[in-house]
């Protein structure tokens, strides 16, 4: 039996969230399309994969224009986002993390 797609957890949803290093991000998806308005870059319309780990917690991938692969854990249920991006001075990737300001999902994906 086919596992149904994650992103259908998502689709017309709105996620923000903001990371510890105070950038805050707002997202919102449209089938695996995931808009962002980002500073200094305008809207970006990225086309995103989505594999869900377990009820409530989803890795997220997709490829930026600018930064190259971009990955996400989004823990629903405990209100997170752990993010890997590429460092600022090329010597190998970040991991930074966030706490999750609003999901119009509610605590848990139904």
């Amino acid at each position: 039996m086919a596992q149904p797609d994650p992103i259908a957890n998502f689709d017309a949803k709105t996620l923000s969230y903001t990371y510890d290093n105070g950038w805050s991000f707002t997202n919102t998806f449209e089938g695996h399309t995931r808009i962002s308005v980002v500073p200094r870059r305008g809207e970006l319309r990225e086309h995103v994969q989505m594999r869900e780990l377990r009820p409530g917690l989803f890795f997220v991938s997709w490829i930026d224009g600018e930064m190259g692969l971009l990955a996400q854990i989004i823990d629903v249920e405990q209100g997170t986002v752990l993010a890997a991006i590429p460092s600022d001075d090329d010597a190998g990737t970040q991991i930074i993390s966030a706490t999750i300001t609003s999901f119009d999902g509610g605590d848990a994906i139904q």
